[in-house]
């Protein structure tokens, strides 16, 4: 029984959403697989449409009491009205992320590119490779007697995608390079001149893009603009053939080896893009093929051997964990963007809510795995992303609420724009977009016990926590309320048959605000921090409204019971506290632990779907509530039904949150620690056997685990640090650490071991076949 590090097809791709993606945070391309007309999509994770903007109404903060008063008295359609006229930016949207372009190449044929061609493949004994253990591409096939081999993969120690293609035969090579931006299509219809095969079905699109070149008779470079935003992006091409100088592309001959380089840049990073590609270009050529690809394996492989999952029934759930890490390790790198809706990948100038970051979840998603699937440095373009948020953070706090501190509403974008994003009534005016991103400063730490990265993140923590001080407001019934809120993008029926998101204090709200209390007052004891801040947080964390229940026994989801007007909603917001949270736990309030159980099946019945980031969400509630079955049968749902081709979520627009959230739930099944280390508290029935290495705990611990039957056998356990661990669920019959035989103590989750740094010990539950 062995981890699956190799996704193998038998025919290229013909939609966007089957092709392989490859990239290394900056740099993303999605490869087709061609071999007679191949598309290789390309991003690059700077290019945004347009540059910040200040698109804070100046008018909110004069409206807002007003607005607080209407609401509380449940005047809703009143408050409505103010809102969506004062509240809302100016304009409503923020910056959407772009696709860089395409590399086209063309093995062997003539007049390549025609005006609505189509990616094709010639030859046979076709086969395609991404080895997703070192990230790289191989893809090889026959034609004519000549064998063709293609290997790719995208460098982040040399900040460049590296494409080498061999054939078999000397001078057997005739290769078309081109580059082109315009906007995309994988439509396709018969070609009339030539039966069995395809044209593009789209129009005829312009080329977006202000320049096209060749440079030095070996490479090309495509330079353009999004709005004020420039862009580059260049290849070059090195061959024991000969390279014809097109002007409009490069046409290698009579090769029996060709390799390409391709890097980009945007001059949201660099001040002179084309300079910088043209460096990037010359740094790459200077270092020989097998030399960059060595740097690169030493760079990628350790990032995948660290964390792996075999199941002896499910090789699709084997295949999927590499397949979601190797995502991660493809589109979050360190200096990178932080991944937005598609990671990195995106083939769209205008695409499904702008490919931005979506923040009442989507974004937190992403990086769900990170902690507990052994990527926990990668996490760190997420905390960089936060940075960018606190000047535009601060200004909606001080400009639209009156306040001290940094938020965030429901969006944000490559800039850090923190203003109201739409005119979207159950999510636009949302407070809590920035605390709960802040949230995950906390529990990197909590993984990590990393003091150093804490002490420097806390003033992040503190702004996000002071918004709520000076932004809550009393209720009717006493409580701290946010007012006004929603629960995100749900809805309710007032008892005047009118329906509205606009609420004080929903569940949600309550839970991540007690949290994020929570987290700074910890913090502070940890770094020895004492102010007068303390005790506000303090007060704020004793007022605020407490989790409910509703007469049906569900956890309610606001302040009031209210009557649903979508019983289905996909988002589960008011079950916070279960996941990502930990407030709601089968150690804490029992009541509130069935109450929130009850309305997780309540969604469910109604006909709640269980597919992409909604089935995501689930499989790590289920977890949380000890469920494998339940959690199972949604894994295998998705993994049979909900992925593409090529594993990505893109049962319909690809959305990279539901990858991570498969991932991250299917983690949490494995291995739990937010009470104590857990081993295999929801372990799906239908994985009998199997094992997973490298999954982190919080306390700075990594664990190998192993089961047989469905019972757990064994399960090696090692320190960052020395101290007491404690463990629940099974207790070990034999704990060993080298020669030594290792006693617990009991404690209250269950038993608990003084485990020195660094060293491993052996903990073991039952009989293990040798």
């Amino acid at each position: 029984m062995e981890a699956q590090f190799h996704l193998r097809h038998e025919e290229p791709a013909m939609r966007w959403k089957d092709a392989l993606p490859m990239g290394n945070g900056f740099l993303g391309a999605m490869v087709y697989g061609h071999t007679a007309k191949e598309r290789i999509q390309l991003n690059e994770d700077s290019l945004w449409y347009g540059k910040p903007e200040n698109r804070i109404n100046p008018k909110a903060a004069g409206k807002l009491r007003e607005i607080q008063e209407k609401v509380l008295d449940r005047r809703f359609d009143e408050a409505e009205e103010l809102m969506y006229s004062y509240m809302v930016s100016s304009p409503p949207n923020m910056r959407n992320y772009s696709t860089l372009g395409e590399l086209d190449l063309a093995l062997n044929q003539q007049s390549a590119f025609p005006m609505g061609w189509f990616p094709e493949s010639e030859g046979e004994d076709y086969e395609s490779d991404l080895d997703l253990e070192n990230g790289i591409l191989r893809i090889v096939h026959i034609e004519d007697g000549v064998r063709y081999e293609r290997e790719m993969f995208v460098s982040f120690p040399d900040k460049v995608m590296v494409i080498r293609l061999k054939s078999s035969r000397p001078g057997a090579i005739r290769l078309d390079v081109m580059l082109n931006r315009y906007p995309f299509t994988d439509a396709k219809a018969p070609d009339d001149r030539r039966p069995g095969k395809y044209v593009s079905a789209g129009v005829w699109p312009a080329t977006r893009c202000d320049r096209l070149y060749t440079l030095d008779g070996n490479r090309i470079i495509m330079e353009g603009h999004e709005a004020e935003t420039r862009f580059a992006v260049g290849v070059s091409a090195a061959t024991d053939g000969r390279i014809e100088d097109c002007y409009s592309r490069l046409i290698i001959r009579e090769a029996q080896e060709v390799v390409l380089l391709v890097t980009a840049a945007t001059d949201n990073r660099e001040k002179d893009c084309p300079a910088a590609v043209k460096k990037g270009l010359d740094h790459a050529a200077a270092i020989s093929y097998e030399e960059l690809k060595r740097r690169h394996i030493l760079d990628f492989s350790p990032f995948m051997r660290c964390c792996s999952l075999a199941v002896a029934e499910d090789a699709a759930a084997s295949w999927y964990f590499q397949f979601a890490r190797y995502l991660m390790v493809s589109g979050s790198r360190e200096g990178s963007s932080a991944m937005n809706l598609q990671g990195i990948w995106n083939s769209e100038f205008d695409p499904s809510w702008d490919s931005k970051y979506t923040v009442n979840i989507n974004l937190q998603m992403n990086y769900w795995p990170a902690e507990i699937c052994n990527l926990s440095s990668l996490h760190s373009p997420l905390f960089e992303l936060l940075h960018k948020m606190e000047e535009s953070g601060e200004k909606c706090a001080r400009e639209m609420y009156g306040c001290r501190g940094m938020m965030c509403h429901h969006n944000t974008d490559f800039y850090g724009d923190c203003a109201p994003q739409d005119v979207y009534p159950a999510a636009t005016i949302w407070q809590c977009g920035g605390a709960w991103l802040g949230l995950h400063i906390w529990e990197h730490y909590r993984y990590t016990l990393d003091e150093k990265f804490l002490r420097q993140e806390y003033p992040v923590l503190e702004k996000l926590a002071l918004f709520f001080v000076d932004f809550l407001i009393e209720d009717k019934e006493g409580f701290l309320v946010t007012c006004p809120s929603v629960s995100p993008e749900n809805r309710f029926i007032t008892e005047n048959g009118y329906d509205t998101p606009i609420c004080a204090g929903p569940a949600i709200d309550s839970q991540i605000i007690r949290a994020l209390m929570i987290a700074c007052l910890e913090a502070g004891k940890v770094l020895g921090i004492h102010n007068d801040k303390e005790k506000e947080f303090e007060k704020v964390l004793n007022r605020l409204r407490p989790n409910q229940i509703d007469s049906m026994g569900r956890l309610m989801e606001w302040a009031a019971q209210e009557k649903e007007l979508t019983p289905d909603m996909v988002h589960t917001s008011h079950l916070w506290a279960v996941y990502p949270g930990d407030e709601i736990a089968w150690n804490k309030d029992r009541d509130l632990f069935d109450a929130a159980k009850k309305a997780l099946y309540s969604r469910i019945e109604h006909g709640a779907r269980s597919f992409g980031w909604p089935g995501a969400w689930h499989i790590a509630f289920f977890a949380r509530f000890l469920d494998g079955g339940n959690a199972g049968r949604i894994i295998s749902m998705m993994l049979e039904h909900g992925l593409s081709r090529s594993l990505l979520n893109a049962e319909n627009v690809f959305q990279i949150d539901g990858n991570m959230g498969l991932l991250a739930g299917m983690a949490e099944c494995l291995l739990q620690s937010h009470a104590a280390v857990h081993f295999l508290p929801a372990l799906p029935p239908s994985w009998k056997n199997g094992w997973v290495k490298g999954l982190r705990a919080r306390g700075g611990i990594e664990t190998d685990i192993y089961w047989q039957d469905g019972m757990l056998t064994a399960a090696w356990v090692k320190s960052d640090s020395s101290r007491m661990v404690e463990f629940t669920g099974n207790y070990p019959f034999l704990i060993r650490q080298g020669d030594r035989n290792i006693e617990y103590e009991e404690c209250i989750e269950g038993y608990r071991i003084y485990m020195e740094e660094g060293k491993q010990y052996e903990l073991l539950f039952g009989k293990t076949e040798e």
